[in-house]
């Protein structure tokens, strides 16, 4: 079972079990969670905008767990903030950003599509039409020389463009889509560029301090956070404990942990208008495929999912707020916020 499979399934079991009375949702999350070996989660119930009970097992709303690729959903906001702030445009090309990498008149980046790359907009890394190729997944000799068994543990930004750019991309901009972990690289970077400082520092001034996320940390100054909640890894084929990848400071550079409360505290600042306008918003996200939601997983023991709902009106819907446990082929541990939009009847 892979663990996009898990949260449909989750998805789901929300939608059929919780829906007369607290003591039944009760029930129901400690039945989920003893089928699905769950080893910890938290949980928020909320319907119109009010806290209607909490549920929780070995964690609470202060302990820490890996977001993984969740960290995109801050990406994104923080982007939007930067057009808010006249930084950026979403139409504006990619490459001005110091991609063009020179010295002395020559290119230390030979792009084997220039024409293509230099029709990427910042629109089309966030939504994941810019065609260029999974860092991770489609570019082999990449992984080989700085992924998981590679022997550079912290490639530089030469390397990865070098190793991108001379792979076609899988389609011009804006035609189609491909989830890739690329864009988001490039989004951080870009952040980097605008800011005039560290990815994390700029996170930090634009997220987590306005929106009092205190105990949100970033994973490249430390994968061992105060209040980190134990993961671990399974391999579903032998249903036994095996040893955990460690993360390696590229792994980590775009990646956060963070607390059930924190994390529900961005999503508060983000429906309640207060870390962008309703207006940048509304004119980027939707409550369908383009949600601010995030699926991921790190492969230290944690995969994670987090969204905040936006409805018709604007206002709070039904939601589920949970971190807790998930699968992956090989992942049983995960850092899950779950803020879906089901059909809640509790007395």
């Amino acid at each position: 079972m892979n663990y996009g499979n898990t949260f449909e399934s989750f998805s789901e079991f929300i939608k059929n079990n919780i829906n007369e009375s607290t003591d039944k949702a009760t029930s129901a999350f400690e039945k989920f969670a003893e089928e699905n070996k769950v080893s910890s989660f938290f949980c928020y119930v909320y319907k119109d905008g009010k806290q209607l009970f909490e549920l929780s097992k070995n964690a609470n709303e202060t302990s820490v767990f890996g977001l993984g690729s969740v960290s995109k959903s801050i990406d994104k906001i923080a982007i939007l903030k930067l057009v808010e702030m006249g930084k950026i445009k979403m139409s504006d090309p990619i490459l001005q950003f110091g991609f063009e990498m020179q010295e002395d008149g020559i290119n230390l980046v030979n792009y084997l599509d220039w024409d293509g790359w230099g029709a990427i907009t910042i629109d089309h890394l966030m939504k994941h039409k810019s065609g260029i190729p999974d860092i991770i997944n489609d570019i082999p000799d990449f992984n080989f020389h700085y992924g998981v068994h590679g022997k550079v543990k912290d490639p530089d930004k030469l390397m990865v463009l070098r190793a991108v750019s001379k792979y076609p991309l899988k389609f011009k901009p804006g035609t189609g889509d491909n989830y890739s972990n690329t864009n988001f690289w490039l989004i951080g970077k870009i952040i980097e560029h605008v800011m005039g400082m560290s990815y994390g520092e700029a996170i930090k001034e634009l997220i987590l301090k306005p929106t009092g996320m205190l105990n949100t940390y970033w994973a490249y100054d430390s994968t061992n956070p105060p209040g980190l909640v134990e993961s671990f890894v399974l391999d579903q084929k032998t249903n036994n404990l095996i040893q955990k990848f460690p993360i390696k400071p590229f792994d980590a550079w775009a990646i956060f942990y963070s607390t059930p409360k924190d994390m529900k505290k961005l999503a508060d600042a983000f429906l309640q208008n207060t870390i962008i306008s309703e207006k940048t918003r509304n004119s980027f996200f939707d409550s369908g495929d383009n949600s601010p939601g995030q699926l991921g997983s790190i492969h230290d023991g944690f995969t994670c999912f987090w969204d905040a709902i936006i409805s018709q009106n604007s206002n709070y819907c039904f939601m589920i707020n949970v971190f807790g446990p998930g699968l992956s082929d090989i992942l049983l541990d995960t850092a899950t916020i779950v803020r879906t939009e089901v059909g809640l009847k509790i007395t």
